[in-house]
């Protein structure tokens, strides 16, 4: 079985709204339903786990009427790390995969999904990125320290994950040394597990900023019949 964590725990501050950006409506829906909807139709996954904070499970749980997969609801933590750690100890024994994405980034392909699967299957682990297309400067005070390479440079997307049993290990180890990541790529590196990428596009954004927030509204109203 392979499952996917979608954390929804977050307040979204960056958007400037006064609700979690990911309940934000766009084209007449919040716009986790379209993350969600990516999953939903995607038959190499099983189950949807979703952390998310007590103040809004019950507003997801109504948005999830409309799906057929099954889908458990688990509490938000304090940190995205948290959140999905929430979400994995849920999983049933028999997981496979697990993977992670984004509830605000809605505009993963199914092909790179399914990509990053495979990679897993393969490999371990495996992280969607975007390779980089300008000129990479280290800049430390504004000012620039050197050039990096840029054929060497890539932007972590998500969906990000492993089979169970590393998935499981990065997270003991996080445990273990009171380490705090960003992503669950960054948790696998850590545990000394080799973590390969699949190539994500320019659209596999997350939506973050207002700016953001904006473009996936053009997006996605001009996606609707």
């Amino acid at each position: 079985m392979n499952a996917v964590i979608i954390p929804a725990g977050g307040i979204g501050s960056r958007v400037g709204e006064k609700i979690p950006k990911q309940f934000l409506e766009i084209a007449g829906k919040p716009l986790i339903t379209y993350t969600l909807s990516l999953f939903e139709n995607l038959k190499e996954i099983d189950l949807i786990v979703i952390p998310v904070l007590a103040t809004w499970e019950e507003r997801l749980k109504k948005l999830l009427e409309r799906f057929r997969k099954p889908y458990l609801i688990v509490p938000g933590g304090e940190t995205r790390q948290a959140s999905v750690a929430n979400g994995f100890f849920a999983l049933p024994g028999d997981t496979e995969i697990v993977l992670v994405h984004d509830a605000c980034r809605p505009f993963a392909s199914p092909e790179v999904i399914r990509l990053v699967i495979s990679k897993i299957r393969k490999k371990g682990a495996a992280l969607a990125a975007l390779p980089a297309r300008d000129t990479i400067k280290e800049v430390v005070e504004q000012r620039v320290l050197k050039t990096l390479p840029r054929e060497r440079i890539y932007l972590a997307h998500t969906p990000q994950g492993a089979r169970y049993s590393l998935f499981q290990k990065a997270l003991a180890t996080a445990q273990e040394k009171n380490l705090l990541a960003t992503d669950e790529a960054s948790l696998l590196e850590a545990a000394g597990i080799p973590v390969y990428v699949v190539p994500s596009t320019p659209l596999n954004f997350k939506i973050t900023t207002k700016e953001d927030f904006e473009l996936a509204k053009c997006l996605l109203t001009a996606r609707r019949p």
